[in-house]
């Protein structure tokens, strides 16, 4: 139970299920159902000062990465997904925090650098794998880029020394417990569709939570890979 803000508000907050938890001030947070997404912020490496900067959350939940660049000075901020209730908790969040965050329900796909503009720094976090159509996400996510996207995105790894599968740009699969098939390149591969879809250059920054892809007889592993895509050699976060 939220106690310092006031009543209304935490009435409010329970008619919504949490998945980030969200800070709401004095020490407050959304009563959210996962406990990695504050942890996973260092390890993203993100600027600490963002004064002025433009800022693209895709696949944003309620937004905590976007919420976090705005306290680093982010200017504009947009938070896109298309989640249950999340226009009407995003709505909730601007009035208990002020927020300049805003939101829109959509995907990745629907992005315009026309209509919505493009961003100094975009974040596309644990959504790739999620994608029926990862090639065209990438091209999406470029041309709405202008300088950086942090990334994370699940890979795949041979467990055992196998130089052909590590060197060279390959792919495996697997499937979700839904059933859906999950498409994992492993990294010379994925620098592969990222140049191809225009980041001139990437930054690999970290790997974590590995584990053995089924249906291989453990000759592979699947880990994230977070990294900085950039669109140019120069301009870079």
């Amino acid at each position: 139970m939220i106690n310092t803000q006031p009543q209304n508000f935490s009435e409010r907050i329970a008619q919504f299920k949490w998945y980030q938890q969200i800070p709401l001030g004095n020490g407050d947070y959304t009563p959210g159902e996962d406990n990695f997404t504050e942890k996973k912020l260092p390890m993203l490496k993100m600027p600490a000062d963002l004064s002025g900067r433009s800022v693209l959350d895709i696949g944003c939940s309620e937004g905590y990465f976007g919420r976090e660049t705005e306290r680093r000075g982010a200017e504009r901020i947009l938070g896109i997904d298309k989640a249950e209730n999340l226009v009407e908790k995003n709505a909730l969040l601007r009035e208990i925090t002020g927020s300049r965050m805003r939101y829109e329900e959509k995907t990745v796909y629907d992005l315009d650098p026309i209509t919505d503009g493009k961003f100094d720094l975009v974040i596309f976090l644990s959504v790739f794998q999620h994608l029926d159509y990862p090639f065209r996400a990438l091209h999406v996510i470029a041309d709405v880029t202008s300088t950086t996207a942090v990334m994370e995105i699940p890979i795949a790894i041979a467990n055992k020394n196998n130089d052909a599968f590590q060197l060279e740009p390959y792919a495996i699969s697997r499937r979700s417990a839904k059933g859906r098939l999950i498409f994992l390149p492993n990294e010379a591969l994925l620098l592969e569709m990222l140049s191809d879809a225009g980041f001139i250059a990437a930054d690999l920054i970290t790997r974590h939570r590995a584990r053995d892809v089924p249906g291989y007889d453990a000759r592979f592993r699947q880990e994230r890979l977070i990294l900085h895509a950039h669109r140019s050699t120069s301009a870079r976060l």
